[in-house]
């Protein structure tokens, strides 16, 4: 993104304080082949927003988005105004322009950089640092995070960027995921061909193996580039869980403001974005969280998985800071290996009640066995 560079020093700074700067400093320079995501695509279903592998389930979780692209998932909820188109002078105030709609409430991403392309900025003038601020981010977000097949971003999120000084207090992250999931449901139901959002998270080598690839004990090295979906297939046909690297992430080297994410990933967590709300369900890929198999089978998904836009009220505040894993299940909690679920529930406890009290028994015992 050349406009990022060019940016005034306070500009960059300040989106470098909210949290953006690793985002921005990493983003790709070119696309990529999008043959790997298809072949995922086929494999994603939306009643569980995961990926139905020949051994189980998986999905991207917040600590995966946030350990490849630097944005943490969690934070204060975005102020969504889908009326914003509404209200002109509230519009010009934040952005001290009032674009063309290209559709209901959106703005063309291109519009945004060609406003100011040529436009000269007083660094000593804060009111038009803020303006060109929140300008800049509604481009990151319309070309990254947000972004979309019509190349337009939203004016619904602009509340969020009032105050320049708080952008990064809110959960840019769960929009983003939000995103991914929504296009790759789309995807996989033939709604439509492309993918949205910052989708080279499906194929992200910057800081591991793509999601495809590092579910494969693979050789990096040696790896050849397929270049067919029939490959990527075949590939996803035959992984096995032995090779999985589950937990690509060490915990020790976790940076400071990853902690929340990584807390996020072992809950039932809704996310919120632009275009709708979906469930990202912890408790189904215990796996990735754990690194453990656990023995209980899954509580069932949310009766309201394709009707969150009706969630309200205290639970509304609940599932959009996470439901931790653990209440989701039935006491006692899910065990981390099948051994531990043996001795727990199929074998009975040794205790002094069990075991025979005196010699008489003892052989009377014997004597059974024996027989």
């Amino acid at each position: 993104m050349e406009w990022w560079k060019r940016l005034p020093r306070k500009v960059a700074a300040k989106v470098v304080s909210v949290g953006f700067g690793d985002f921005l400093s990493h983003l790709p320079v070119a696309d990529r082949d999008r043959k790997l995501p298809v072949a995922l695509a086929e494999r994603w279903w939306d009643s569980t927003n995961s990926f139905h592998l020949p051994f189980g389930e998986m999905t991207l979780t917040p600590l995966d988005f946030t350990c490849i692209t630097g944005v943490a998932v969690g934070g204060l909820p975005i102020p969504w105004d889908y009326n914003v188109r509404e209200n002109a002078n509230y519009i010009k105030e934040q952005l001290g322009w009032v674009p063309a709609f290209a559709s209901a409430g959106a703005i063309r991403v291109t519009d945004i950089l060609s406003f100011y392309k040529d436009k000269a900025i007083d660094e000593n003038d804060d009111v038009q640092l803020a303006h060109l601020t929140r300008a800049f981010f509604l481009h990151m977000l319309g070309r990254t995070l947000l972004s979309n097949t019509a190349e337009t971003i939203h004016l619904c999120c602009l509340p969020a960027l009032e105050d320049v000084e708080r952008i990064g207090d809110y959960n840019w992250g769960g929009a983003g995921m939000a995103t991914l999931y929504r296009f790759m449901s789309a995807v996989s139901r033939r709604l439509t061909k492309s993918l949205g959002g910052y989708s080279f998270v499906w194929e992200d080598e910057r800081d591991v193996l793509p999601t495809m690839w590092r579910w494969r004990s693979c050789n990096r090295a040696n790896r050849q580039s397929p270049s067919t979906v029939e490959h990527f297939r075949r590939a996803i046909d035959t992984i096995n869980p032995e090779n999985v690297n589950w937990l690509p992430f060490p915990a020790m080297a976790l940076p400071s403001r990853y902690l929340k994410s990584k807390e996020l990933t072992a809950t039932r967590l809704l996310l919120d974005g632009p275009m709708g709300r979906f469930y990202y369900l912890g408790e189904r890929v215990i796996r990735q969280v754990y690194a453990c198999v656990c023995a209980k089978q899954p509580p069932y998904r949310p009766s309201d998985m394709y009707s969150t836009d009706t969630i309200s009220g205290n639970r509304l505040h609940d599932v959009l800071h996470g439901l931790p894993i653990a209440s989701l299940y039935p006491d006692p909690p899910p065990y981390a290996t099948y051994d531990e679920f043996v001795r727990s529930r199929l074998m009975k406890p040794m205790t002094s009640s069990t075991l025979a009290p005196n010699g008489k028994e003892c052989r009377a015992f014997t004597e059974l066995v024996a027989i």
